[in-house]
């Protein structure tokens, strides 16, 4: 004869199943951001991955571990090849712009060599400028061995943060050890410090948002092999940045006058190149639009007051020479018609950059 249904007794198994499987998760924490169909089912991707909330073709991750298994950066380097890993925000990664016409697969479209190998840039860019999120990555390329690092930085990468970033929050373990091993004066320590990471953040339920994402990364492997597009593009003709900026002189509420010193995140610089070791490391001030009408006098755009951006190059300047660093500056090495905002090039403005850094680059590799 058949047992009558005992709906209460599965449902309350069922609970007592999935309490088990939590707490288990959250005990074990299983490596689950070093697990990636990628570079194994699929190619790996040739940026971060990085999307707006809602966007079904698109995600942002920000777990380091899981953003670089899913990297073409990650899978086994070819014979004919020099590795080159290039880190910076999204003028790197390449905002707006499709794949073909970023800075590295326009360099790697130049098809430049050394010693009768290709030297090819991997894009490490990612759209938060910090410069803390630059010295996670400097630290995962270096387990890549690639042959050289070019770090591409700008006054806001530089500038100390009083607010955290999702990458900083997800990754906030490992940037509370860069802080404190190498005493680096970050302004919103505190704020990542007392960031909830109990047992209950470790288990099933508290990385839900991560798991849901990290498998949504995963499905987007068969549109990224299919199609070899990792963020739908919206292809309108990118227009020239205005020539006229706002009278405003300040900076981040930072009047005139200000010594930038205490506010830029010096020995953030000195540590990247400590974290890259042996690996030869040049630092590149990215290029950035020159305004030349209404205003032009007070601001180089709308992003940088003329004071403020003129110091800061001068510190920068100041501290490469006295610490001996490998330096090129590009701030205005772009003409005005290539940038699209402040900071953005056109993909022209990728192909002349590029071009510019053809030379610095394989001098730092042939040898």
């Amino acid at each position: 004869m058949n047992q009558a249904p005992r709906p209460f007794h599965t449902l309350f198994k069922a609970l007592i199943l999935f309490m088990t499987v939590n707490l288990a998760y959250g005990l074990i924490q299983p490596p689950v951001g070093e697990l990636s169909a990628y570079n194994r089912l699929f190619p790996g991707l040739k940026r971060m991955s990085f999307g707006s909330y809602g966007n079904p073709f698109a995600v942002e991750l920000h777990n380091a571990d899981a953003m670089f298994a899913s990297h073409e950066i990650s899978a086994g380097r070819q014979d004919d090849e020099i590795r080159v890993a290039l880190i910076g925000d999204s003028t790197v990664w390449g905002d707006g712009l499709d794949i073909p016409d970023t800075l590295s697969e326009q360099w790697n479209a130049l098809a430049p060599q050394c010693n009768g190998k290709r030297v090819r840039i991997y894009n490490l860019g990612y759209p938060h400028p910090s410069i803390l999120k630059d010295l996670v990555f400097i630290e995962e390329a270096k387990e890549r061995r690639p042959d050289a690092i070019v770090w591409m930085i700008t006054l806001n990468t530089v500038m100390n943060q009083y607010r955290v970033n999702p990458f900083l929050t997800e990754n906030r373990v490992r940037i509370l050890e860069l802080i404190d091993v190498y005493d680096i004066p970050y302004g919103a320590r505190r704020i990542l410090s007392e960031t909830p990471t109990g047992f209950y953040e470790q288990t099933l339920m508290g990385q839900r948002s991560f798991l849901a994402r990290w498998m949504k990364l995963q499905a987007l492997g068969l549109i990224w092999t299919a199609t070899g597009r990792d963020f739908p593009i919206t292809h309108v003709q990118a227009e020239p940045a205005a020539a006229d900026v706002e009278k405003d002189p300040s900076y981040r509420d930072l009047e005139p006058g200000t010594d930038l010193r205490t506010w830029l995140l010096l020995r953030a610089l000195s540590v990247g190149f400590d974290l890259a070791g042996e690996i030869p490391l040049l630092l590149v001030n990215e290029p950035i639009y020159i305004a030349s009408g209404m205003n032009s006098d007070i601001r180089y755009n709308d992003l940088y007051p003329r004071w403020a951006f003129d110091q800061y190059r001068e510190i920068v300047a100041e501290q490469v020479r006295a610490s001996s660093l490998s330096y090129l500056d590009l701030w205005d090495a772009i003409p005005p018609e290539n940038f699209t905002d402040s900071l953005h090039l056109s993909a022209e403005g990728e192909r002349l950059l590029a071009e510019r850094l053809r030379s610095a680059v394989l001098s730092t590799v042939c040898k």
